[in-house]
């Protein structure tokens, strides 16, 4: 029975850039609540300021969002170099 490989370090540097990449567009988002909270507070969403809503409920649903596209992506990133190590 053979051990299996490590991954390679394409591998790697795809996870890197995946895990930059949702990191910047959580920092964005974020950030982007907070400092334009003011001017989201006109509009209205299920009747209640946009800026109340992302704090409150919105932000952490797109987290979760961040999360499981995280998961889906490095699952597949997964099984790709599965795949090309079994070759």
């Amino acid at each position: 029975m053979s051990s299996p490989r490590p991954p390679s370090d394409s591998h790697w540097k795809t996870i890197r850039k995946l895990t930059f990449s949702l990191l910047a567009v959580w920092f964005v988002v974020t950030f982007g609540v907070i400092f334009f909270a003011r001017e989201l507070s006109h509009w209205s969403l299920f009747g209640w300021p946009v800026s109340f809503f992302m704090a409150a409920q919105g932000l952490t649903i797109f987290y979760v969002a961040i999360v499981a596209l995280y998961a889906f992506l490095v699952n597949r990133a997964d099984a790709k170099n599965h795949e090309t190590d079994s070759v």
